[in-house]
C-alpha cells in the first residue's frame, strides 16, 4: 500500500472525483463499519415489541431505548472525541469499536430493562467518534466540490443499516430471537473493524489540533442553526421510524413477517434518497434541503391522512425513506462547512445533531403515546416538525444572504 491514499498525480475531471484503488477500498470498509454501527442504532425499532415483551415493558418504554442511545452520543460524542483528538487512528478505530462490540454483546445478554439502558449506553459512547472519524478521512480524499457525494458513500451505509440490517435483523429475531441478531452484529462489526485497520493503517496521519481550537466551533451562530435545522428534521422522521413496527402491525394491520418485508421497502427508498442528496448537494446545499424537507412534510402528512391503507402505506414507505434520508448529506455538509478548521469536532457535533434529533422524535412519540395519543397521530407530529425545519431553513437563508453569506 502507498503512503498516501489519496491520487495528487492524476489529473482531475469535472465529471467525477479521482479516487486511487487504496481510498476505494476505505471508502467501502468505512461504509461496512458505518453499515454495523447502523444496524444496532436502528435495530431496536424492529425488534421493539420482541424487547418489550422479553423484559415486559410497554412499547413507549421500550422505545426510550433509542432515546437513551441517542442521548449518550449527542452528549459522549463530542466529549469523547475532545479527549481523543490526539489519538492516532489506529489505536482509535480499535478502541472505539472494541466498546461498541462489548456494548452490543452486553445489550444481547442483558435480562432486564435497566441492564438494557446501561450495555445501551456502552454501544452508544464510541459511535458519533468514530463516525466522524469515517467521515473526515473519506471528505480528505476528494475536492471539496465533490464533498457531498463521498459523505453520501459513507452515509450510505446507515441506508443499508435500514435496507438490509434492520430486516435482517428483524427476521433473525424472529427465528432465533431478538438476543441473536445483536450477537450477530457484534461478529460482523469485529471483522469489518480489522479489514477497516488493514486498509487505512498507512494512510496520512490526521491532523492533530488544540481542544482550545476544536472548542472555537459552538461560538458561530451558523454551526448552532445547522445544528437546530438537522434536530427539527430528523426528529420529524424519527417520531414515526421508532414506533414503525407497531404502527405497520397494529395501525395499517400488516402481519410480522409484512413488516420485515416493509423494512427493506422503507430502506430501499433510503439509499436512492441518501444519493440524490449527496448528489444535489455539490450545487446548492440550500436548495437541496429545502426540496428534501418539503418531501418529507408532505410524505408524513400524507402516510398520515392515508397510513390505514395497506395499498397505500406498502409502496409509500419508499418515499418516505426517499425523502427523510435525502437530508444527510446535505445537512452533514452544511454543518462541516460552517466549522471547516475544526473538521473532528464538526463532523461528531454533526452526528450529535442528528442524534438529538432521534432522541426527541423517541422521546416526543413516547410523550405521545403515552398521554393517549394514537400511533396515527405519530405521522401527524412528524410532518409539523419537518414543516417547522423548512421555516428555520428559509429564515435561516435569507439571513445569510442578507450578510452576504448565501449559500
Amino acid at each position: 500500500m502507498s503512503d498516501t491514499i489519496r491520487t495528487e498525480t492524476q489529473p482531475a475531471t469535472p465529471a467525477a472525483p479521482s479516487l486511487s484503488a487504496n481510498a476505494n477500498a476505505a471508502v467501502l470498509w468505512m461504509l461496512l463499519a458505518v453499515f454495523g454501527v447502523g444496524t444496532v442504532e436502528y435495530l431496536v425499532a424492529g425488534v421493539l415489541p420482541d424487547i418489550a415483551s422479553d423484559v415486559k415493558v410497554s412499547d413507549a418504554t421500550a422505545g426510550l431505548l433509542v432515546t437513551v442511545y441517542a442521548v449518550t452520543v449527542m452528549i459522549g460524542g463530542p466529549l469523547l472525541t475532545i479527549v481523543t483528538t490526539r489519538v492516532p487512528r489506529t489505536p482509535l478505530i480499535i478502541g472505539s469499536m472494541a466498546v461498541f462490540v462489548v456494548g452490543t454483546l452486553g445489550t444481547a445478554l442483558a435480562n432486564s430493562f435497566p441492564l438494557l439502558v446501561v450495555f445501551r449506553i456502552v454501544t452508544a459512547l464510541p459511535h458519533a467518534t468514530f463516525f466522524a472519524l469515517c467521515l473526515v478521512l473519506a471528505t480528505s480524499l476528494v475536492p471539496p466540490e465533490f464533498q457531498g457525494r463521498v459523505i453520501a458513500r459513507v452515509s450510505l451505509g446507515l441506508n443499508l443499516a435500514t435496507v438490509l440490517g434492520v430486516p435482517l435483523g428483524t427476521l433473525i429475531g424472529g427465528q432465533f430471537g431478538w438476543r441473536t441478531s445483536f450477537v450477530v452484529v457484534a461478529v460482523f462489526q469485529t471483522l469489518a473493524t480489522v479489514g477497516l485497520v488493514a486498509v487505512t493503517r498507512r494512510a496520512p496521519a490526521r491532523p492533530a489540533g488544540s481542544i482550545s481550537a476544536e472548542l472555537t466551533v459552538f461560538t458561530r451562530p451558523s454551526v448552532w442553526a445547522a445544528l437546530t435545522l438537522t434536530a427539527l428534521a430528523q426528529a420529524a422522521l424519527f417520531v414515526v421510524f421508532t414506533y414503525i413496527a407497531p404502527f405497520l402491525r397494529d395501525y395499517t394491520g400488516f402481519s410480522a413477517d409484512t413488516v420485515t418485508v416493509l423494512l427493506f421497502v422503507f430502506g430501499i427508498g433510503s439509499v436512492v434518497g441518501n444519493q440524490l442528496g449527496g448528489h444535489f448537494a455539490d450545487r446548492s446545499i440550500d436548495r437541496t434541503l429545502l426540496i428534501a424537507l418539503g418531501a418529507l412534510a408532505v410524505s408524513l402528512g400524507l402516510l398520515a391522512a392515508f397510513g390505514s391503507s395497506t395499498w397505500f402505506t406498502a409502496p409509500w414507505l419508499f418515499v418516505l425513506g426517499a425523502a427523510g434520508f435525502s437530508i444527510i448529506p446535505p445537512l452533514a455538509s452544511k454543518l462541516i462547512t460552517s466549522a471547516s478548521e475544526a473538521p473532528n469536532l464538526a463532523a461528531t457535533v454533526n452526528i450529535a445533531g442528528f442524534q438529538l434529533a432521534n432522541a426527541a422524535g423517541a422521546w416526543i412519540g413516547s410523550l405521545t403515546l403515552s398521554a393517549g395519543g394514537s400511533l396515527v397521530s405519530l405521522p401527524t407530529v412528524g410532518a409539523a416538525l419537518a414543516l417547522a425545519a423548512v421555516l428555520a431553513l428559509v429564515v435561516g437563508t435569507r439571513r445569510s444572504r442578507a450578510v452576504g453569506g448565501g449559500n
